[in-house]
């Protein structure tokens, strides 16, 4: 399917591909769904074997946005951007000025905030081009609540002992998640690409670590680790991503479905990151932990849907999804342009 075919299917509302040549940069920015708000979703930071690959994630990425502020209760759209070129580029703060220039150019319908390869200091200086960026707190730590809430209420649901959880990947996210596990004192496995992460800890080979005799798997590297032939390897009995697009494929749902592996949709275990960027963005954090707890409570509701109407998580979230966006008006038509967070 060509990409403009895929706009189309998905309903996307608008994608802006972006050069700079004094820069170097080349850029997407992807916007799929503003019914309930500007669309917020981080800036990633990384380089792509080919410029179809960088369109295909930012797209891929922002769909998964829209889907996890509408689930969560916020008021945002879902959107994402990336920057095709390594984190470790020298020519960095060049890039993310340019990038930061396309972005003002949209007038608010996107906001920004930290993802891979980028951090609160590259939204410092994104700020001085766009007037609202979010992430300027490490938004992380939140995630990772998030996701434990939604481990615990995926066990409890399935009756797993949470004894052993394997985590793969030791980023911002992936850090925090141990932590908060190992504080509890469960056994933990992980693994990173970068060994200086799991030094100290209870490492294994990271094409082992998806396939390790655990209670829980939580993927929290990069996305699209679960395909055909791991599921089929799988040990975990719960799996709870806190990496974004964990599915290499929305069918894999029903794969895991029927091995009778409990699955938590990625959009809705790992909310707690956007729901702290909405706070921080409408400059209050009262409701922040009520909303963070809450994606326990919605877990064990899309588990149950998914139960009882004999289909997988992924379609029960979705539709929850779609009911909340059926029943607002869209956002920036101009009767309603301001909305909440203006």
């Amino acid at each position: 399917m060509s990409i403009f075919q895929d706009l189309r299917t998905r309903d996307f509302e608008q994608l802006v591909v972006c050069r700079d040549p004094a820069s170097g940069l080349e850029s997407v920015i992807a916007v799929h769904d503003t019914t309930l708000g500007p669309a917020l979703g981080g800036v990633r930071m990384r380089s792509y074997a080919t410029p179809e690959d960088a369109v295909r994630d930012a797209m891929n990425l922002a769909q998964a946005m829209t889907y996890k502020s509408a689930v969560a209760g916020l008021d945002l759209g879902g959107g994402k951007s990336v920057i095709n070129a390594p984190a470790d580029s020298p020519r960095r703060d060049e890039l993310l000025a340019a990038h930061a220039r396309f972005i003002a150019s949209l007038g608010g319908r996107y906001i920004p905030g930290a993802d891979m390869g980028t951090g609160a200091a590259d939204m410092d200086l994104i700020a001085r081009y766009v007037p609202r960026v979010s992430s300027r707190r490490d938004p992380s730590r939140f995630t990772a609540r998030g996701v434990l809430r939604a481990l615990d209420a995926a066990s409890a649901w399935a009756g797993v002992p949470v004894r052993r959880v394997a985590v793969q990947g030791l980023g911002k996210v992936g850090s925090h998640l141990v932590e908060l596990l190992r504080a509890r004192g469960v056994d933990v496995l992980v693994a990173d690409v970068d060994p200086t992460r799991v030094r100290g800890l209870n490492a294994v080979a990271a094409d082992e670590i998806l396939a390790a005799d655990v209670d829980v798997l939580c993927p929290c590297a990069a996305g699209g680790v679960l395909t055909e032939a791991v599921i089929d390897r799988l040990k975990a009995r719960v799996v709870v991503p806190g990496a974004n697009n964990a599915l290499a494929a929305d069918a894999n749902a029903d794969m895991l479905a029927a091995r009778g592996i409990v699955f938590v949709p990625d959009f809705v275990a790992n909310a707690g990151g956007v729901i702290a960027c909405e706070a921080e963005v409408k400059g209050s954090d009262d409701e922040v932990d009520a909303k963070i707890d809450a994606i326990g409570a919605t877990t064990g509701s899309v588990l149950e849907r998914a139960s009882r109407h004999g289909t997988d998580p992924v379609t029960e979230a979705r539709s929850l999804a779609a009911r909340r966006l059926s029943t607002h008006r869209p956002y920036f038509e101009p009767a309603h342009h301001g909305g909440t967070l203006a």
